[in-house]
């Protein structure tokens, strides 16, 4: 079958796109003192993540526990889960995960390291814990310097926890297009990162990890005195918005195809609308061609046809999503290809594992 045979909407991921962006990401880590530890959140798949684990990477993140039991099933045996945990339904199964894989958790808080603790005892685990640390971003994380040493402290006090560094992630940083301003912020960031570090070394806690950097600053980052690792989930297949920030390199591997349903004057209606693309961070565009899109409802779009591209009524069109995480998040499965040939099908086994 070839992509013109496809019904639609479907979401495609070019293979060769997928495996450029995991080399080039590996190579590019590879040449500096941090590791890689790339963020599932994006591709929601095992699958992804054991290619990224065989080009070098010590570990995967993923977001939410849900995602890491997916990974989990999926033969990924290091897991760093980047966000905090709170609730007495996901302390049960974060014990019962530790006990399948090596399992690495974040904290911010007594409020939050105390219930774990307490739940890690119980179960008869001991969990891997880092102090995040709010660097910028102003979401999750103790403040640098004492209040994080402060937090440290207790963690690695805490019968059911080993304290194993800390976590600073600049998300806040990620679309800063011009690259000399997004490594001068991103220094200004891992700054307090650094310094906070210091702070725990100075009082006898641990940072065997220091763990931060995305797509956008994961170059930077690397290069950092102190880090130890980065977390890039985006690169590997890439969106509209990562594409306006300046010396990525990476290529567009996500697309959803979608079909010419209507034609009125210039504006072609399109079959894809809010239910197979996100908006959260713009409308999507064209892979080629000039023609804006605009969305029209739950299942409709729009193109308003630039100068001499004319669309027909069944023509198949390609769009690079405004947002690769939540829009893959809208479907089942990935259509692979290899230029125009599908090759295989994927299933996006963490959709929808939000909790």
């Amino acid at each position: 079958m070839t992509i013109d045979e496809l019904d639609t909407p479907t979401l495609l991921l070019d293979l060769d796109a997928l495996e450029r962006n995991l080399d080039r990401m590996a190579d590019q880590i590879a040449r500096m003192p941090a590791k890689l530890r790339p963020h599932a959140k994006t591709h929601k798949t095992a699958i992804i993540a054991r290619m990224q684990l065989e080009r070098g990477a010590i570990g995967v993140c993923a977001a939410k526990l849900a995602e890491a039991e997916v990974l989990a099933d999926g033969g990924v045996p290091d897991i760093l889960i980047t966000s905090e945990l709170v609730g007495a339904p996901k302390l049960e199964r974060l014990i019962a995960l530790a006990r399948r894989v090596r399992l690495t958790i974040v904290v911010d808080g007594i409020a939050v390291a105390q219930p774990i603790a307490q739940a890690a005892v119980a179960g008869a685990v001991r969990l891997r814990t880092l102090v995040d640390v709010n660097v910028g971003q102003n979401r999750a994380g103790v403040d640098p310097g004492e209040p994080a040493v402060a937090l440290g402290r207790f963690v690695a006090a805490a019968p059911g926890l080993a304290l194993a560094g800390l976590q600073g992630y600049e998300g806040h940083l990620q679309h800063v297009a011009a690259a000399p301003a997004r490594a001068a912020a991103d220094a200004t960031a891992l700054e307090l990162l650094r310094g906070t570090a210091a702070a725990f070394r100075a009082a006898g806690l641990s940072t065997e990890i220091v763990t931060t950097g995305g797509t956008g600053t994961s170059r930077f980052a690397a290069s950092f005195a102190g880090i130890t690792d980065v977390q890039p989930g985006s690169y590997a297949v890439m969106d509209a918005q990562y594409g306006a920030v300046h010396e990525l390199d990476y290529q567009y591997a996500l697309t959803v195809l979608s079909t010419v349903i209507s034609v009125r004057g210039s504006t072609a209606v399109l079959d894809a609308g809010y239910k197979s693309l996100s908006d959260d961070a713009g409308p999507p565009r064209l892979l080629a061609g000039g023609a804006g899109f605009s969305f029209a409802g739950d299942e409709f779009g729009k193109l308003s046809a630039a100068a001499g591209q004319p669309f027909a009524v069944g023509d198949k069109v390609r769009l690079i999503p405004g947002h690769c995480d939540t829009t893959i998040n809208l479907h089942d499965e990935y259509v692979v290809h290899r230029g125009q040939t599908i090759c295989d099908r994927w299933t996006i086994a963490a959709r929808g594992k939000s909790r």
